[in-house]
């Protein structure tokens, strides 16, 4: 491992005796105590009701707003590459790059993305992936991250588990902004409004980001003449809630962001006139009834995307002229009803159901000849009944969450999933969890349009693990193991997709937080995974091969972090990230080709210069490695940014 990683950790363990010693000083904003509400946290991912972190048996994640905040300047999809069992490659790419999101890897696309709650993707993508440059980090109040097969009560695509990206509301008046300036041309700023008047409340705002960027492909001859790729995101939302009474609340809710990114469409390959565009628009509303030991909410959401890439006939590569156009539309719709039907007893039951339609046309010239498609509006639906029983006994001892989806698909027919989730808590300040669940993800339209006999890829999860938390001390480990049968890929033989691929993961995780005191925090992670995939030679494409690793996602990570707040107007930060090596491919009928290990640094620091506003400085990447997260493409290298936030 990395001897800088090892470096730093002896540092920080030095410095452990005096940080010990130190007195009580002055008192710490509210992030000083974010790590000790860790299992305090109420999150509502875990059964889609508002409950305490520690009474599920789930392996759940919170990043709160302090959290968020602490990380100013970055990305939301940087800031989820440092959790543990999380890979992203492409987040440390150039502005505009998509980067692809792994949970304990798990593929593309088999990593459900909520927002608010409602599940987002683009039905014109090969695996229906969201694209996460779509959501702005200063939009979002918290991230509540849970692992493992989630088909039970959110249906498709949650095989690794389910990211819910939470937007902010409030019901004070007041305004919000910020500006930050840095590395690669990078510029942003964002306005944000929070009013009520009586029963109802108004949350809206604006926000862009542009950046000149640098070369996404890598210049693998040193010629000097790849070009930097420029970046502009432009987003705005509102949301409006009406407090019909206090146990009844209705929300509407909009939301549109769309980006251009000149990203070079090869690997090793400058091309001066490709350009990317990516939008969508969420609209929506809910209406949410709670009284007593009673909920009743109904969740309803129309999405669209529209993405288009264009490469001119300007600057000539292998492509002379390619203008390929995709359209998508998604509909979402949940009602849940949760009842205490016992002291010891709350049911869940619900029906969900979702359509998705899309249609592309694609013309091309190349070295290879004229190209043209057009393909028809195209659809698909499915509808759901899920419930599930959470039990406990009359000392919270002993909690299990028991659960089973019945899914009907237009194309494939039926299918079903289940949930077996127990924890027990030993004392005050141990408890052990685990977790059984089969998972599934639809085939997309994509993939159907080639082959409309395709059937859902299937996985089975488990997981078991212990917690131990005390007032300065938490620490969690988990052990998971899944399979994925029926795998769907791409068949270089009949040039088709096909149900064929097996997936064998065993992994482990460790997280510690520790608070030695009120003006340190102390944090750690490690994550072990093994996986081997059953999928078609990517070298001979004519025979099967069991491959002892995964594209793109590491083995072993393992990530290193020391916040020291000396009073109320500074906080300091220091972030070291070791990444092993990965394999990637090579390329059509190639070897493929091992991408080094590398450990990154970073350092954040906050100068709070009023009640109201706040100066931030982040630099990461701070010794400028030179790493690559894909083959062909190129990473960050030193970046820093310095910003200003207005409350």
């Amino acid at each position: 491992m990395s001897q800088k990683l090892f470096t730093l950790w002896v540092c920080i363990m030095a410095a452990f005796p005096s940080v010990l010693g130190q007195k009580k000083d002055l008192s710490l904003n509210d992030s000083s105590q974010s790590n000790n509400r860790t299992l305090e946290d109420v999150v509502i991912t875990a059964n889609k009701i508002a409950q305490k972190q520690n009474s599920t048996g789930k392996v759940i994640t919170v990043i709160n707003q302090e959290q968020l905040i602490a990380n100013a300047g970055r990305t939301v999809a940087q800031i989820l590459n440092e959790q543990v069992g999380l890979s992203l490659p492409g987040s440390l790419s150039n502005a505009g790059t998509v980067p692809s999101i792994y949970m304990r890897g798990a593929s593309s696309g088999r990593t459900l993305i909520l927002i608010d709650g409602n599940p987002v993707g683009d039905p014109s993508m090969i695996s229906n992936e969201f694209d996460l440059n779509l959501v702005p980090l200063d939009q979002i109040e918290r991230i509540e991250i849970l692992k493992g097969s989630q088909s039970t009560l959110y249906g498709s695509d949650a095989i690794g588990g389910v990211i819910n990206i939470i937007t902010k509301k409030s019901s004070a008046t007041h305004w919000i902004g910020g500006a930050s300036k840095g590395s690669y041309g990078t510029q942003k700023w964002n306005i944000q409004h929070h009013n009520n008047w009586g029963k109802l409340n108004l949350n809206a705002g604006i926000e862009q980001q542009t950046a000149t960027g640098f070369s996404s492909a890598t210049d693998i001859k040193n010629t000097g003449k790849f070009d930097p790729d420029g970046y502009e995101n432009k987003s705005w939302f509102v949301k409006l809630q009406y407090d019909i009474k206090p146990s009844l609340q209705a929300t509407l809710f909009t939301r549109k962001t769309a980006y251009t990114a000149a990203i070079d469409y090869g690997a090793f390959m400058d091309d001066k006139d490709d350009h990317f565009k990516n939008a969508t628009q969420l609209t929506g509303t809910e209406i949410k009834y709670q009284k007593n030991k009673t909920k009743v909410q109904f969740q309803y959401q129309m999405s669209t995307q529209d993405r288009s890439y264009k490469n001119d006939s300007v600057d000539k590569t292998y492509t002379i002229y390619e203008d390929n156009q995709y359209a998508g539309k998604s509909h979402f719709a949940d009602l849940l009803v949760a009842q205490q039907i016992h002291p010891n007893i709350q049911w869940i039951v619900g029906s969900d159901f979702r359509y998705g339609s899309y249609h592309q046309t694609y013309i091309s010239l190349s070295q290879w000849g004229p190209y043209n498609d057009q393909f028809k509006d195209t659809f698909q639906f499915q509808n759901a009944l899920y419930s599930s029983l959470l039990l406990n006994d009359s000392k919270n001892k002993w909690l299990l969450e028991i659960g089973g989806r019945f899914n009907k698909q237009s194309r494939y027919g039926n299918n079903q999933t289940f949930t077996v989730s127990p924890s027990y808590k030993i004392n005050s300040e141990w408890r052990i969890l685990a977790n059984i669940s089969s998972g599934f993800k639809a085939p997309s339209l994509y993939q159907l349009s080639y082959n409309e006999k395709l059937l859902p890829e299937k996985s089975v999860n488990a997981d078991m693990g212990i917690e131990y938390k005390s007032n300065t001390l938490y620490t969690r480990l988990v052990a998971y193991q899944r399979t994925i049968d029926n795998g769907i890929d791409y068949n270089y033989i009949d040039y088709n997709f096909f149900n064929f691929i097996q997936q064998k993961v065993n992994g482990l995780e460790l997280e510690v937080k520790w608070n030695p005191n009120e003006h340190h925090q102390i944090s750690g992670n490690l994550s072990w995974m093994d996986g081997k995939e059953t999928n078609q030679n990517r070298v001979t494409t004519t025979d099967t091969i069991t491959y002892p690793y995964l594209l793109k996602r590491p083995k072993n990570t393992l990530g290193l972090q020391w916040r020291f707040e000396p009073n109320q107007k500074w906080s300091f930060q220091l972030h070291a990230q070791y990444v092993g090596a990965r394999y990637d491919v090579g390329g059509y009928a190639t070897d493929d080709v091992k991408l080094q290990d590398y450990t990154l640094f970073n350092a954040h620091v906050q100068y709070k210069m009023s009640k109201h506003v706040l100066l931030f400085s982040d630099i990461q990447n701070a010794t400028n490695t030179t790493f690559n997260e894909i083959n062909g493409y190129n990473s960050i290298g030193r970046m820093w940014m310095l910003g200003i936030q207005i409350h």
